[in-house]
């Protein structure tokens, strides 16, 4: 998958709304984190991206009669379930499933005695909710950090003779040491990676976000508007140039 750094987003969006980007402070950089994050959700289940989705198949396991299988963790939304995989076959039916949490995990039941199958999901989409990396501080597992990948630094702002990539990262080990930073240890942080295509509707539905945050109803009025066009653009690459239809059940068994 084709990535965008944050940053360039974040970049974008400054300068969009008249802020300066070369005096970033933390309540300016808080508010565009939350704004992209929520905007990112926005524009994640709009549509079945094929950045956010995936095509798998699964077994049944049968239990007191009820036949079901377990998603993976990162499963949010099942979008459909089939006899076969429809990307290889046409004869194949979509079947009928029911969602179910019995308070451990989540099940997909089926009516169909099968023993596999494929099914289409939908993953959950990432948060933004990070603070700038502090070398001092120790990291416990879920935490998250904002760094820069080409300074090695937390920074809002681009070191002098370096590239800037700032993005956030996820600690994945139960905590860190002092100093373990996604570049100096980076078995210990997983990178929460946004989709290139959603960083123009990003920067503008953010952007929106603030001028409406700000009491400006009809500058964010008018900027949401250049932020549906960018949405809508997508769209357009997704459904008539990539030809990616919007539902993968509209094969049928013949």
């Amino acid at each position: 998958m084709r990535t965008i750094d944050f940053s360039q987003i974040f970049f974008n969006a400054l300068q969009f709304s008249g802020n300066d980007r070369q005096n970033i402070n933390t309540e300016t950089f808080s508010q565009f984190r939350d704004f992209i994050s929520y905007r990112l959700r926005e524009i994640w289940e709009s549509f079945p991206w094929t950045e956010a989705t995936v095509l798998t198949n699964f077994n049944v396991t049968t239990e007191n009669g009820v036949a079901f299988f377990v998603p993976p963790v990162e499963a949010d939304e099942i979008l459909g379930v089939f006899s076969k995989n429809p990307l290889t076959t046409s004869r194949l039916s979509e079947l009928d499933y029911k969602i179910w949490q019995d308070g451990t995990v989540q099940k997909v039941v089926i009516a169909n005695q099968l023993a596999d199958g494929w099914f289409h999901y939908r993953k959950a989409c990432p948060e933004l909710k990070g603070d700038l990396f502090n070398a001092s501080t120790v990291y416990f597992q879920s935490s998250q950090v904002y760094f820069d990948s080409g300074s090695g630094t937390g920074t809002y702002m681009p070191v002098a003779g370096k590239p800037h990539s700032g993005n956030f990262y996820e600690c994945i080990v139960q905590s860190t040491i002092s100093g373990d930073s996604p570049a100096s240890a980076p078995s210990k942080w997983r990178k929460i990676d946004i989709p290139y295509n959603f960083g123009t509707p990003l920067a503008w539905g953010s952007t929106a976000n603030w001028f409406l945050s700000e009491g400006m109803i009809q500058e964010a009025a008018a900027i949401e508007q250049k932020y549906e066009a960018a949405r809508e653009q997508e769209y357009d690459k997704a459904t008539r140039q990539q030809g990616q239809v919007t539902r993968m059940n509209m094969i049928r068994t013949y």
